[in-house]
């Protein structure tokens, strides 16, 4: 636990305020923080990709009982109070529409996965049914195993959508909620 404290220390400042893990950004300008390929006003614009793979990397990097701090440095890029309310309200919003996605995501892989257990059961009452009536075809038989069998991959898929899947999706939902809530401030050089 002390290696890796101090591994994080090493790579993150610690704010002395606050106690929060500070990610630093070196931009240019304020155009930087957007996909540059996006043309929507501010209040829709996509975040650029590769600060999103950075902070999306960075964010990995600290444990979840850390509160996060995001630090923007401009090299060229004179003060507008203004603008950076704007850039801090887009940067929440954004955040937080992605986080209505992914739960748009859990209760899709739950209705999904509530269709998987009813299908799982159909196969294991049919398989039952048809175990009381098999005795000597052959054929029967071998489609009551394959039912039985069926039954089970519907019964496994549901399981993976309710435990895996859906706790890697909480996750990313915690870590979109850490960068959500992080307080945004900016340097200029």
């Amino acid at each position: 636990m002390g290696k890796r404290k101090s591994l994080l220390e090493k790579i993150y400042e610690q704010n002395p305020e606050n106690g929060n893990y500070i990610i630093e950004l070196s931009l240019v300008n304020y155009a930087d923080i957007f996909n540059e390929w996006d043309h929507a006003p501010m209040r829709r614009k996509d975040i650029d990709p590769d600060l999103l793979r950075f902070l999306d990397d960075s964010i990995d990097d600290i444990p979840m009982k850390h509160n996060i701090d995001i630090c923007c440095y401009f090299s060229d890029q004179e003060r507008n109070v203004e603008r950076e309310k704007q850039i801090a309200s887009w940067f929440r919003t954004f955040y937080l529409f992605y986080i209505e996605l992914e739960k748009k995501k859990i209760r899709r892989m739950i209705r999904k996965a509530l269709i998987c257990l009813v299908i799982a059961a159909v196969f294991f009452v049919l398989s039952y049914m048809g175990g009381l009536y098999v005795h000597n075809s052959m054929l029967l038989y071998i489609l009551s195993d394959v039912v039985i069998i069926g039954g089970w991959v519907f019964l496994w898929e549901a399981i993976t959508f309710l435990t895996f899947e859906r706790s890697s999706i909480h996750q990313l939902i915690r870590n979109y909620r850490r960068l959500a809530d992080a307080d945004l401030s900016f340097r200029y050089k």
